[in-house]
């Protein structure tokens, strides 16, 4: 199937969200069309101001459709009227949740929210091209531990089930239980379906990088953000955060990486992991306090003390390969992110 060309119109879910504004910036910067779906229109006339204030280009090819419900076929159908390909984005998920809650605040909205997507994109016969946005918490067995030496690629799953997610103890496991069965609510669709689209899913790492979508206060971070701001903000004579799923991908690389899932020839479903490098926090601390030395609060820790060896890595050669994404460095991300972010205070 011949890939998405640029002028086509490409419908983003969840537009106002971290990863969505910068995948609306990379697809205008590159003349395509955008229709980003949002859930109410106050966040639609957010998310125009905070692209505008970010200097993005070409915001009159951008037009915001208000989806109350991202899980509502009927409703996705209409909204995709005339697009080309899809970035699906939206997140139902809320981690305002506890043990016994699980199931209807996480499982189902993962579920629903995934078959929603491909049963609309099914019937909607513009579509030929569906990029689901999963993470690597999909592709992370937790249960093994910290793994030296084990390196993952995209042909690994995490084992976790619908009924583990249900039954998790705590709302970390029942997350990536989520993201599992989201993923995996897609892939079973098209193995089930007869579907004229190509289905791409992406498995991103932390995602860290500057914002340029709506966010008034830095209670509003994103969780892979709020992991470099506890560094920023520890206080000089602080101490260090433990460091989070350590593998990770710069935003700006991950919107690149959705649009050249788009262009890209296959004639197969693909499924991407997409990480640039392991990092860990005081690798943060260490470039903070270089790049900001006399801004900065972030502890000095161990200066130099690196991680990477103690644990799993991930291959993505298969995005540099397929896509032609070529991922920047830790330093190149945190230091524009930290300095948006002391600013913000």
């Amino acid at each position: 199937m011949a890939p998405i060309d640029p002028g086509s119109l490409i419908l983003i879910t969840g537009g106002n969200g971290f990863i969505g504004a910068h995948c609306i910036a990379n697809l205008l910067q590159s003349n395509f069309h955008v229709r980003a779906t949002v859930r109410s229109a106050e966040k639609a006339e957010l998310t125009r101001k905070a692209l505008s204030a970010a200097g993005i280009q070409n915001l009159s090819n951008l037009e915001l459709s208000v989806l109350p419900d991202p899980t509502h076929v009927d409703s996705l159908v209409k909204v995709l009227n005339g697009c080309q390909a899809i970035l699906h984005l939206a997140s139902s998920f809320s981690y305002d949740a506890a043990p016994g809650e699980f199931e209807e605040s996480l499982m189902i909205p993962a579920f629903r929210g995934t078959q929603a997507i491909c049963e609309a994109a099914q019937k909607q016969s513009s579509i030929r091209r569906l990029i689901v946005m999963s993470s690597f918490a999909s592709v992370y067995n937790a249960d093994m531990g910290l793994q030296p030496g084990r390196v993952y690629t995209e042909n690994d799953w995490s084992p976790l089930t619908y009924e583990d997610g249900v039954n998790a103890p705590a709302v970390p496991i029942a997350y990536r239980a989520s993201k599992v069965v989201a993923e995996r609510a897609a892939w079973d669709f098209v193995r089930d379906n007869s579907v004229q689209y190509q289905l791409v899913t992406l498995c991103p790492g932390m995602v860290f990088g500057k914002m340029i979508h709506p966010i008034s206060s830095l209670s509003q971070l994103n969780a892979s953000n709020q992991i470099v701001w506890q560094v920023l903000n520890a206080g000089r004579d602080g101490e260090i955060s433990p460091s989070k799923a350590p593998v990770w991908v710069d935003v700006e690389d991950l919107a690149e990486v959705c649009r050249k899932a788009l262009v890209f020839e296959t004639s197969e479903h693909e499924r991407f992991l997409v990480t640039s490098s392991a990092y860990d926090t005081q690798e943060i601390s260490d470039i903070v306090r270089d790049e900001l030395p006399t801004t900065h609060r972030a502890p000095l820790g161990e200066p130099g003390k690196r991680l990477a060896d103690t644990h799993y890595s991930c291959d993505s050669s298969k995005v540099n390969r397929l896509l032609g994404v070529e991922f920047r460095d830790l330093r190149d991300s945190i230091v524009p992110l930290a300095q948006q972010l002391y600013s913000m205070e």
